[in-house]
């Protein structure tokens, strides 16, 4: 039997991507106002679920991951990156209607992506799909 697990609360689940570049780093991705992770495994799993930390999406197997459209995008960077290095991601960033277009731009500009995931955090709402 599916289960839909999902935030409560509006923008509690995020996509988080982290590139890297000789010392330096960038953590960026989008908030989404609202999704859900489907799982045919009944969800025993959420009896250590802790509010604060999250549910990954990466250690888990979800059947799906269903986000919005609605969201807001975010991009941060490691002290050891030039400001001027940071504007061109950044423009490179907000520029991109897809993860793939800033993926392939990130790229071209010699930075690797070295991890993803999705993860939702806060009380959550747990129904059967029967």
């Amino acid at each position: 039997m599916p289960y839909r697990i999902a935030p409560k609360n509006e923008f509690n689940i995020s996509e988080r991507m982290t590139y890297r570049k000789d010392n330096k780093e960038i953590h960026c991705g989008f908030l989404w106002k609202t999704g859900a992770f489907i799982t045919n495994q009944s969800p025993d799993f959420l009896d250590d679920y802790e509010a604060d930390v999250g549910l990954s999406v990466s250690s888990h197997d979800f059947s799906e991951v269903n986000l919005s459209d609605e969201g807001k995008k975010l991009i941060y960077f490691s002290p050891t990156t030039s400001q001027d290095e940071q504007k061109v991601m950044t423009e490179i960033f907000e520029s991109s209607k897809t993860i793939d277009d800033f993926d392939i731009g990130f790229q071209h500009k010699g930075w690797q992506l070295v991890d993803a995931d999705i993860v939702m955090w806060g009380e959550l709402s747990i129904t059967s799909q029967e």
